[in-house]
């Protein structure tokens, strides 16, 4: 039996693409390739270069990195007056982000004034743009995962296309669409991948997946610099790339938005719709409608190129923490792609050999398509955005919270954190203007905002400070994203609005420095403000000598009586390598950096609680840090403690190789980390060594997997196997149909939550949080065995815990009751274990905290028995 025709066309795709690898093109002979819906190369201006008349070889042949991705964006701005590319920002390592605005000429001399209009779609109040005038805003979103490397490409034949076309339909999307092409979300990721690749290739290709082309070394290109999903960032905003990006959004609310992505080679293509089961109650049915609307033009670009897809089986579209589902929250169409993956020029799968310009043209394609799609759905998209934010509105003011209020006069730095990102979110923020009481905590003018409900970013506002909606069965990632209770928040629900100030436009200048007279007796700050932490690493860089108190106290300053909590710095003006004059400017200039208060004070007595020349302010030796990266490490939590010690904290730590841990002295580090990740392939002299170094007096910190690990080990002083919570789910289950086998699996796991626990808040470990109850993120199945040191179980989840996001009743019943975090001694050192990453995602504050005072006061966590 023959093939079928689209069977035969998708057969022919893979063999002309295969072709294309073999040698640079003349400048238009990938044309009939990439873009076969043009009759003649007479349809496409010769006056702008095709890419691969710019670059010297034929796409798809050669991985593009992203200097000349740039560089042939900023030559179609040059030579186009249909392209206008800004650079919105920057990586961190130095690479250009870009923002390509696409359409017709007459509309770019009057970007902002369509801007504007368009953006009367967020305001209910204000009348319904014409959609006969207003341009529809068409967001494509290329590369958040750096190593799904075929959107790259395409984004420069979309850009390509788009500029030199001359064919009746493009001039009409040109003139009813403002095009905004985001062609790198993560150029330090993609350059990793593509760096690889290129490095890899042979000629002719290599096909074996297990070719080296094929299988990227550690951390591979997905991730950014401090190895952050950047899938994941768009509500917490932890990033300087997703911060750029969400700017621009918010300037312009795609009315849809494609993030482009990539998955497994053995796949075929998938678009949206997503399954209703993992859809967000929070937003409208409507967006979700559309997403059917739009998968009719997606089916149709893949239906003439032969390409096979699928719809509706996998992939969420329930949280605003992705590229995806954030325009939802903005009255737009969020759709995820995901092509099968090459990861290398040409790769062996099920389905037969995967060539890189055929996932390109896919991408290339539906990106079309896309464009096809919202310039002909123009009207209905309006009304989606406009309805969106109205019913937002209505549904806020029917909420029964009428809002929220949050603040914390001992935690300035998390108020202002909180602050900054509700204002990045364009979130309506209110000055309190009058004291307020919500069970039983006081929040104060000049301390605490009020955010109300009854507004047009409420979906939003819900997202942060409420319960994530519930869900029934396993998503695709994380169920939980609240941002306050990850904080740590001090923050309440209000049934009635208090008196409200005047609407937040700016998050005020931070302030910091010394506060009282130069000649101080000594320098105190809280610990519990969040940016403590960075005056103490400021002030050890200056080689100022810091003491911690472990017992709270209140002294008094220059503007009357303060109470310092455990942990607070105290920094003695006697026994200090500078004179009183150097000492006095170190603090304030370490304080200012910090934007952190460091009170003067002129008497070491205190008004209340331990005095200063106590054994209870106790000094602080400056860490020496190691963090274990490389194979079998679990990047982006290790990423997330680098990235806490390198930007929050402006400290330096040794990045080390598991290799190397048999090869170096380990005596110079006062602490190791070992993130979650698979540890089992150690030699027993990687162990060793970590037991002595650990008995000799240093801190081993570890996540997860890796405590479960060490445990294993015995490096903790015992040998206790670690619970995991999901080994005998499914064995206890009764006979069910293996159709259902997929779902189940997807079920026992635990995707992300936030769930309540206490936490001894006396022991040096938790110092600096102020409250017992504390929500800790679950993410694996690991549990730590109960400690036979009763002061050694730090954090214990409650025994009915609360819990914000999905978790199978057979793990949140085997998580009940068990220990997050605990210090184990062992010989003169110790074992810091948590359950899962404290650091999570890098938004998790609350329980960072905890690892940052693992490192710092590592020495005082398991004390000796008093005297």
């Amino acid at each position: 039996m023959s093939a079928s025709p689209p069977i035969k066309r998708a057969v022919q795709a893979v063999l002309t693409a295969a072709a294309l690898l073999s040698a640079p093109l003349p400048a238009l002979a990938q044309a009939p390739y990439f873009f076969p819906q043009t009759a003649t190369t007479a349809d496409l201006d010769p006056a702008i270069p095709t890419p691969e008349a710019f670059l010297g070889y034929a796409v798809g042949s050669h991985y593009t990195r992203h200097d000349q991705v740039v560089a042939y964006l900023r030559e179609l701005d040059r030579l186009s007056d249909r392209i206008t590319v800004q650079e919105i920002g920057r990586s961190y390592e130095e690479r250009p982000l870009l923002a390509v605005f696409v359409t017709s000429a007459a509309n770019q001399v009057r970007l902002e004034e369509l801007r504007l209009a368009h953006a009367a779609l967020a305001d209910p109040s204000a009348p319904l743009p014409d959609p006969a005038t207003t341009p529809v805003v068409v967001g494509l979103y290329y590369g958040v995962h750096g190593n799904e490397t075929s959107s790259g490409e395409a984004a420069l034949l979309t850009a390509y296309y788009l500029a030199a076309s001359r064919s009746a339909e493009v001039v009409d999307w040109l003139d009813k669409a403002v095009i905004l092409i985001d062609p790198v979300q993560n150029p330090d990721g993609r350059d990793r991948a593509a760096n690889w690749h290129n490095a890899w290739k042979s000629n002719p290709p290599v096909s074996d997946p297990l070719d080296k082309e094929h299988v990227e070394a550690w951390p591979a290109g997905r991730v950014n610099h401090y190895f952050t999903d950047l899938n994941r960032d768009w509500l917490a905003v932890t990033q300087k790339e997703t911060r750029a990006k969400l700017r621009l959004f918010h300037d312009w609310l795609p009315n849809v938005q494609i993030d482009f992505h990539e998955m497994g080679a053995g796949s075929t293509y998938y678009f949206e719709p997503s399954p209703a089961s993992m859809e967000s109650p929070l937003l409208p049915k409507a967006s979700y409608d559309f997403n059917v609307v739009l998968a009719r033009y997606h089916a149709k670009a893949l239906d003439e190129l032969g390409s096979l897809y699928y719809t509706r089986e996998n992939f969420d579209n329930f949280s605003p923490v992705y590229g995806s589902t954030y325009p939802d929250f903005h009255g737009g169409v969020g759709v995820t792609v995901e092509q099968a993956s090459s990861r290398g020029l040409i790769q062996d799968t099920a389905n037969g050999p995967l060539a890189f310009p055929f996932t390109i043209r896919n991408q290339l394609q539906v990106g079309l398509a896309t464009i096809r799609g919202a310039v002909a759905e123009k009207a209905g998209l309006f009304d989606l955005q406009r309805s969106t934010f109205r019913t937002a509105v209505e549904e806020g003011r029917r909420h029964r919270n009428a809002g929220f209020v949050f603040g914390d006069p001992a935690n300035p730095g998390l108020t202002r954190q909180t602050l900054d990102l509700l204002l990045e979110h364009r979130i309506e923020v209110r000055a309190l203007a009058a004291p307020v009481t919500v069970d039983g905590a006081t929040f104060q003018p000049g301390s605490a905002y009020v955010v109300p409900s009854a507004q047009p970013q409420f979906r939003l506002v819900h997202s942060i400070f409420e319960e994530t909606p519930e869900v029934k069965g396993a998503v695709y990632g994380s169920t939980s994203y609240a941002i306050a209770p990850a904080y740590g928040l001090a923050a309440a629900g209000v049934r009635r609005l208090p008196v409200l100030g005047e609407v937040v436009a700016e998050t005020p200048a931070v302030v910091g420095g010394v506060s009282g007279p130069s000649d101080a007796y000594a320098y105190v700050a809280d610990w519990r403000d969040l940016n403590a932490p960075r005056l103490l690493a400021g002030l050890q860089r200056r080689d100022v000598r810091v003491r911690a108190a472990f017992e709270p106290f209140t002294a008094r300053v220059s503007t009357g009586q303060t109470a310092f909590g455990r942990g607070s710095l105290v920094v003695a003006s006697t026994g200090q390598t500078l004179d009183a004059a150097a000492l006095h400017a170190a603090v304030d200039e370490a304080a200012r950096e910090a934007g952190v208060t460091a009170f003067a004070l002129r008497t070491g007595q205190s008004v209340a609680g331990v005095d200063l020349g106590s054994d209870s302010i106790r000094p602080i030796r400056a860490p020496k840090i190691a963090l274990v990266m490389g194979d079998g490490v679990n990047a982006t939590e290790i990423g997330s403690t680098w990235f806490a010690l390198s930007e929050r904290l402006n400290w330096p730590a040794t990045r080390l190789d598991p290799a190397q841990i048999v090869r170096v002295s380990l005596d110079q580090y006062t602490s190791i980390v070992l993130s979650g990740g698979r540890y089992d392939d150690w030699s027993d002299r990687s162990v060793e060594a970590l037991r002595r170094w650990i008995q000799a007096g240093g801190s081993l910190v570890t996540y997860g997997s890796a405590s479960r690990w060490a445990l294993a080990k015995g490096l903790t002083g015992a040998s206790p196997r670690s619970e995991t919570a999901s080994e005998t789910l499914l064995k206890t289950e009764t006979r069910r149909d293996f159709a259902e086998r997929a779902d189940a699996l997807a079920e026992q796991r635990s995707a992300g939550n936030a769930v309540s626990a206490d936490v001894d808040i006396s022991h040096p470990l938790a110092f600096g949080l102020s409250r017992r109850q504390l929500a800790v993120n679950k993410e694996t199945d690991v549990t730590l065995p109960r400690s036979t040191d009763a002061f050694a179980d730090v954090v214990r989840i409650d025994d009915t815990p609360r819990v914000n996001g999905y978790l199978p009743e057979g793990l949140r019943r085997n998580l009940s009751g068990t220990t997050w975090a605990q210090v184990a001694r062992n010989g003169a050192g110790n074992v810091v274990l948590f359950a899962d990453d404290p650091a999570h995602r890098k938004y998790w504050l609350g329980t960072e905290r905890l690892l940052i005072n693992a490192l710092f006061l590592s020495n005082y966590l398991t004390p000796a028995e008093r005297r």
